[in-house]
């Protein structure tokens, strides 16, 4: 059989390829296989704090999940009152239509959702956390609320820091959102 000069020239140049491309990822596997290990950990942000959301705790209908408020700088931190909440769609758009409400608000009775905001201060390495309570419940034929990110103010000015809960936050049709004040934790994970 005779090979047509098209197929002479195509052989070597597909092996050409071929050969580059096992080379290029050979290359990119095996190059240094521990340096992800040597990553360094999450920077602190320039506030000294960082917050980081916990796992959603779901029964009948009833959510709710803790945010931790972690002093990672080498100052004391204070904060008082309620965390600042944004929600945010998968775009990282502001959500509008949802209440975010201090305290429980009628979602479910909590005594710490409803207890008075205390001033909070944490020396570095202490931490602090916050509920976040809310109901899935869907009625009628509008679309379910779901907010796969909020950005949170440890205290009124702060640096607003992104947070992206496990899961997200699945509000249902209810438009509203519980936010416990700051209170310090123990070390156990307990509240004092």
């Amino acid at each position: 059989m005779r090979r047509s000069v098209l197929d002479a020239m195509l052989t070597p140049a597909v092996g050409l390829v071929v050969g580059a491309l096992i080379w290029t990822v050979a290359d990119v596997v095996y190059d240094k296989p521990a340096a992800a290990a040597q990553e360094p950990g999450p920077v602190c942000p320039r506030d000294g704090v960082r917050v980081t959301a916990g796992r959603v705790e779901a029964a009948l209908g009833l959510r709710a999940m803790d945010l931790r408020l972690e002093n990672c700088g080498s100052h004391v931190y204070r904060a008082k009152g309620y965390p600042g909440l944004r929600l945010l769609d998968r775009d990282q758009q502001t959500i509008t239509g949802i209440s975010v409400i201090h305290g429980s608000g009628g979602i479910a009775t909590v005594a710490a959702f409803d207890e008075p905001p205390k001033a909070v201060t944490l020396a570095p390495g202490e931490t602090a956390s916050a509920g976040l309570l809310w109901r899935n419940t869907t009625t009628g034929f509008d679309g379910a609320t779901d907010v796969p990110y909020l950005t949170v103010e440890a205290r009124p000015g702060a640096l607003p820091l992104l947070v992206a809960p496990d899961g997200g936050l699945d509000l249902g049709t209810t438009g509203r959102l519980g936010v416990s004040p700051w209170h310090t934790t123990t070390g156990d994970g307990g509240t004092r």
